[in-house]
C-alpha cells in the first residue's frame, strides 16, 4: 500500500463529501440531535450525550461509511482508480480514515454542546472512537454489497437498527431485552460512559463492556473480510 496514494484519495474524498449534502446529512445529523436535545432537555447531560453518540456511531462509521464507497461504485470511479494501478485496500483504507475522522469531528462537537468536564473529555473520545473503529467493518461491508447509494441506505438500516438498540429497549423495559442489549457494542460504550460519569472506574466496571466491543470488532472484521474475498471491492 502506498500512504501518498491514501492521502490523495483521502484529501479528494474528503472534499467531494462536503459537495454531496445527500451524504454529508450523515455527518450533520448527530449533531442537530444534539442541539435539538440541548435546547428542550434541562439536566443529565451525560445521558444524552450517550443518545447522541450513540446515534453518531450508527450513522458515521456504518451508514456513511457504505454510502461512500456505493457512491464510487456507481460512478465508476473505482474502477477507473484501479485501472490505473490504485489497489482495492488503498481505496478502503482512505474511506475508512474520512469516516472515523468525521466521527471524532462529531463526538467532540457533541462533547462542547452539552458542556460536560473538561476532565472527562479524553476517555470520552477515545471510547466513542474505540466502537467506531470495531464497527466501521459493518460499513465498509455494506458498501461491497451495495449497488448504488440506494441499495447502501438500505442495507445500512438493520445495522443501525442494531446499533440503536439500546435506545429502544430502554424504553421497553424488558428483562430479556435487556440482557440481550448488554451484547451490544452500543450498550457497552453507554456502560463505559456511565462508569466515567460516575468515576467508578475498576476491572469489574470496564472488563465486560470492552471485551464487548472488542468481539464486535473482531465479528465485524471477519465478515467484513469473508465478502472481501468474494465480492471485492467493485463487484
Amino acid at each position: 500500500m502506498s500512504f501518498h496514494k491514501i492521502k490523495t484519495l483521502f484529501l479528494l474524498g474528503v472534499e467531494d463529501l462536503f459537495k454531496n449534502m445527500n451524504v454529508f446529512v450523515y455527518v450533520l445529523m448527530p449533531i442537530l440531535f444534539a442541539l435539538l436535545y440541548s435546547n428542550i432537555s434541562a439536566g443529565n447531560s451525560e445521558y444524552l450525550f450517550s443518545l447522541c453518540i450513540l446515534l453518531n456511531i450508527a450513522m458515521v462509521p456504518v451508514a456513511l461509511m457504505g454510502t461512500v464507497i456505493a457512491e464510487e461504485k456507481e460512478k465508476n470511479t473505482l474502477r477507473t482508480l484501479m485501472l490505473n494501478n490504485v489497489q482495492g485496500t488503498e481505496i478502503l483504507f482512505a474511506k475508512a480514515a474520512i469516516c472515523l475522522l468525521f466521527v471524532i469531528v462529531d463526538n467532540v462537537i457533541i462533547y462542547l454542546i452539552f458542556d460536560l468536564p473538561m476532565s472527562q473529555f479524553l476517555p470520552y473520545q477515545l471510547i466513542g472512537l474505540l466502537v467506531g473503529v470495531a464497527v466501521i467493518f459493518f460499513g465498509a461491508l455494506v458498501g461491497l454489497l451495495a449497488k448504488n447509494q440506494m441499495s447502501a441506505g438500505l442495507l445500512s438500516i438493520p445495522f443501525m437498527l442494531i446499533l440503536m438498540a439500546p435506545l429502544f429497549i430502554s424504553m421497553i423495559g424488558s428483562e430479556i431485552a435487556t440482557k440481550l442489549s448488554h451484547l451490544l457494542p452500543t450498550d457497552a460504550m453507554m456502560s463505559l460512559f456511565d462508569v466515567i460519569a460516575k468515576g467508578e472506574f475498576s476491572l469489574n466496571t470496564i472488563g465486560e463492556p470492552t471485551i464487548v466491543i472488542l468481539a464486535w470488532f473482531v465479528i465485524s472484521f471477519v465478515l467484513f473480510n469473508i465478502a472481501y474475498k468474494r465480492v471485492g471491492i467493485d463487484n
